[in-house]
C-alpha cells in the first residue's frame, strides 16, 4: 500500500478528474483516508470534494505514484512529512 501523503494525492486527482487540483482537495482526500473510521472524515470528503470514501480510496490506489519525495523527508525524521 502507498504511504499517504497529500503529493501523492493531488497526482491521483489529478490523473482521476483530468485537471488541477486545489491543495485544498488534495488535502481533503488524505486527510480523510487516514481517517477512515471516522464519520466526521465521510462528511469532510463529501462536502470538500463530492466523493465517497469508498470512491476516494480506489481513486488513491489506483493513481497515486508509488514514489513520493516526502519517502526520503518521512525516512529521515519520521515528523518531516
Amino acid at each position: 500500500m502507498k504511504p499517504y501523503c497529500r503529493h501523492r494525492a493531488e497526482k491521483a486527482l489529478e490523473i482521476h478528474w483530468q485537471r488541477p487540483v486545489t491543495v485544498k482537495e488534495s488535502a481533503t482526500l488524505v486527510t480523510a483516508l487516514m481517517n477512515t473510521q471516522a464519520s466526521s472524515s465521510h462528511e469532510f470528503l463529501m462536502r470538500n470534494i463530492e466523493m465517497h470514501m469508498a470512491q476516494a480510496q480506489k481513486v488513491y490506489d489506483a493513481h497515486a505514484p508509488e514514489f513520493c519525495h516526502c519517502d526520503e523527508t518521512s525516512q529521515e525524521s519520521p515528523l518531516a512529512a
